[in-house]
């Protein structure tokens, strides 16, 4: 187990949210945090509040968040924890998602975890550091109307397992936090978006009235899990345990895929092996025996 005692951590998207909640429990946990988020106002309030330094960032941007990592280095030293959390999560079907839509979702999402990650890995390189990537439940079993975002959190979720097998001779312990319903602002994400009016995504609060009967948890919730997985360097950090049937099904799908196919396989093996019999006859097997029994009867 590793502490954070001293150590210089960085969260993104946290002027708000669960970045917040995972900022304030490093802060007393003895860390040097670097709270950076899109809303520079929103980084500078936490940064006020927590004890932190505050640093504006775009994570869609290499360039930002190479600025971020630059500027972090400067005034706190070499990072030691990184968590990549700034997402957004708008919902659409996905055939009414625009083109502008996949650049924002997946700039945000996915591009924003890459950036972080490139940015910072040298630093982590120096101090054998930690990586903390927020995926989602959703990115281990998706949801209808929420396409978009799941497909995102899938791509985070195959990221954060690579990136752990391939840094661990380096001593880098990677985490995936997979939140499941959490009490946040992430329902108006559209608020930091820029651009024109070509999108599909559409705002929703799924918290509202009884939050669709699902089990909401808070960002400090989510924060206590994520934290206790860093120190243990955990690869999977689940806040909803009790959402474990539903991709056990997902699983259990794929797996029965599996078998069909190989069942599938053996019977197409099984009726070609059937033919050649047929198309050989019976007289085939015979002669084959009886060149056997005369070549064994020479050799003996």
């Amino acid at each position: 187990m590793r502490g954070f005692e001293g150590e210089v951590a960085v969260v993104t998207g946290g002027g708000s949210g669960i970045g917040r909640a995972i900022a304030a429990e490093l802060v007393r946990a003895g860390a040097r945090v670097a709270v950076a988020d899109i809303d520079a106002g929103a980084a500078e309030r936490a940064g006020r509040e927590l004890g932190a330094e505050a640093f504006q960032v775009d994570v869609s941007s290499a360039a930002s968040v190479q600025a971020l990592a630059a500027g972090v280095a400067d005034r706190l030293g070499p990072a030691a924890v990184l968590v990549n959390n700034a997402g957004v999560a708008s919902a659409a079907p996905l055939e009414r998602m625009t083109d502008a839509d996949w650049d924002w979702i997946l700039g945000v999402n996915l591009y924003g975890t890459i950036h972080g990650v490139a940015a910072f890995l040298p630093q982590l390189r120096q101090t054998r550091g930690r990586i903390l990537n927020t995926g989602s439940m959703a990115g281990l079993s998706p949801d209808a109307g929420m396409g978009g975002y799941g497909t995102t959190k899938f791509a985070v979720t195959a990221y954060t397992e690579v990136l752990a097998e391939e840094l661990a001779a380096d001593g880098i312990a990677v985490t995936l936090l997979a939140p499941g319903p959490v009490r946040t602002a992430l329902g108006s994400s559209s608020r930091n978006r820029g651009g024109g009016a070509d999108r599909g995504l559409v705002d929703v609060d799924l918290a509202a009235g009884d939050g669709a009967g699902l089990r909401w948890i808070t960002a400090e919730e989510v924060a206590a899990v994520a934290l206790d997985a860093l120190r243990d360097g955990r690869r999977y950090a689940i806040t909803h345990p009790d959402w474990a049937p539903v991709v056990h099904a997902r699983h259990r799908a794929i797996e029965a895929a599996f078998a069909d196919a190989l069942a599938h396989e053996q019977g197409s093996r099984s009726t070609e092996q059937e033919s050649r019999s047929t198309e050989q006859g019976p007289d085939a097997s015979v002669g084959s025996d009886a060149d056997t029994d005369t070549d064994q009867g020479t050799t003996r």
